[in-house]
């Protein structure tokens, strides 16, 4: 049974993830809850996904971030070849979860446009965030609770990239403190998208989640489906405090989204970035088939 002190964390944990924004007044270390760091640099990065610019993709700078005497550039990246859906993948909005940045490169290696999809990619998302191995951006605010207000450079940038390429699917990725990994899906995700990715995620050797990071149970494993309390939930979020993250905005616009959540808990870099890796592919490939 849970002592007094673990329950009074939790809450504390829980008020400063989900509550309150800013939650810090720059851009704090975060490396609670058992987060093994990842080798990154922002400027290698940068450079790395530059090269694709070519026949498969252009990419442009989305928006530069200043803090610390420096810019810190946010990468737009668009596969050139004619589709008929649009994937938009947002990598990194929460700066110290950095397995979904460090996925792009081979996301973008392994993606096929002969299959008839677009893909769009933001990374990283928060650059500031992905620099100083924090969650928030340069002035302490969580980007991915502010698609209601719209107060930070960041969400307002990802709004134009919503806007300009009109996606028929957002995949959202992350990390976290869990032990296996899962997904949060909202209502607009078909079903059968759903199992695909599950299934592919198990057959590349992915460990599938039987509870979320609330201790709730999953059931099939690794899916956190939307229902009517959890839409509930998320319009009241949007109401009384003000915050809404991209899987609300994407509802709020009638499109699917999956938000993956792995485990910063391994230290091996290459088992973190698969599921991330193999997610996109699966969710690309079941795009083509309802094409």
């Amino acid at each position: 049974m849970r002592n007094l002190q673990d329950l009074r964390k939790d809450l504390r944990i829980f008020a400063k993830y989900h509550l309150r924004h800013p939650v810090e007044a720059y851009p704090a270390r975060e490396e609670e809850l058992g987060l093994v760091e990842l080798p990154f640099d922002l400027d290698a990065y940068v450079a790395e996904l530059a090269a694709f610019e070519g026949e498969r993709f252009a990419v442009r700078r989305e928006a530069e971030l200043s803090y610390d005497g420096r810019l810190h550039p946010m990468i737009t990246l668009r596969s050139r070849a004619p589709a008929r859906a649009t994937l938009l993948v947002i990598a990194g909005i929460h700066g110290n979860e950095r397995a979904s940045l460090l996925a792009v490169p081979e996301i973008l290696q392994r993606f096929e446009p002969a299959r008839g999809v677009r893909l769009v990619m933001i990374a990283p998302a928060n650059p500031i965030g992905a620099q100083q191995l924090s969650r928030y951006n340069a002035h302490g605010y969580d980007i991915n609770r502010d698609f209601k207000r719209f107060e930070t450079e960041e969400a307002r940038a990802i709004r134009a990239v919503y806007e300009r390429e009109r996606p028929d699917f957002v995949i959202s990725l992350h990390e976290g403190p869990h032990d296996a990994t899962f997904m949060f899906t909202n209502h607009y995700v078909p079903r059968t998208v759903v199992n695909r990715t599950l299934a592919a995620l198990a057959a590349a050797g992915t460990k599938l989640a039987t509870r979320d990071y609330f201790g709730l149970p999953l059931s099939p494993p690794g899916l956190s489906a939307w229902t009517r309390l959890t839409r509930a939930v998320h319009t009241l979020w949007a109401v009384a405090p003000g915050l809404m993250p991209t899987i609300q905005y994407s509802s709020v616009r009638a499109i699917p989204e999956i938000v993956l959540e792995s485990s910063w808990r391994e230290a091996d870099g290459q088992t973190r970035i698969r599921p991330h890796v193999e997610l996109v592919d699966a969710v690309s490939r079941a795009l083509a088939s309802r094409s």
